[in-house]
């Protein structure tokens, strides 16, 4: 017969075991988080596609790691469109272009404040995605009201609209 001692050791460490077990990995913890905020985004496939894009998303674990993550792509996709907007304007200086550009200056600033928010106030990171977003709508106003077409831009503009989307559910999430 097993002593007291024994036995209550055999519990703990089988307790232990289906414990670790059960309880989720940070991989399955991460895919969780995506696939809800995802759920949630104006585009469940694109939003899987841009957040898998970086490997860093397979350990974030939290929606502040997320976040982080979400920003860094949304602040470099932002940069980039810039550069591209900067560039056009120099063949094209129509006033919609002059716009656009006035827009992904804004767009650029307010990614960059939602991610030093989600740290400190993540209502007023919420509303910076939420705004950033907004900026990249107005570019798009600016091409259409005039007339304007420029598919690469307006490529750009969605893709804004697809961080800021990802960005407003994730920092929604956060306490």
């Amino acid at each position: 017969m097993e002593s007291p001692l024994g036995y209550a050791l055999t519990l703990f460490f089988a307790g232990y075991f289906f414990f670790f077990l059960s309880s989720p990995s940070p991989a399955n913890a991460s895919a969780q988080l995506v696939d809800g905020v995802c759920q949630k985004s104006i585009n469940n496939t694109e939003c899987m596609e841009v957040l898998h894009s970086d490997p860093r998303v397979k350990s974030a674990s939290t929606y502040i790691l997320l976040a982080q993550v979400a920003l860094d792509l949304a602040i470099g996709n932002a940069k980039d469109s810039q550069a591209f907007i900067n560039n056009l304007l120099k063949s094209d200086p129509t006033e919609p272009i002059k716009q656009c550009a006035s827009s992904y200056e804004l767009v650029v600033a307010s990614f960059q404040s939602a991610k030093v928010e989600i740290y400190e106030d993540p209502l007023t990171a919420n509303y910076d995605v939420k705004i950033a977003g907004d900026d990249a709508g107005n570019c798009e106003t600016a091409l259409s009201s005039k007339g304007v077409k420029y598919p690469e831009l307006s490529a750009r503009n969605h893709v804004v609209l697809l961080y800021s989307s990802i960005g407003d559910v994730i920092t929604g999430q956060i306490d």
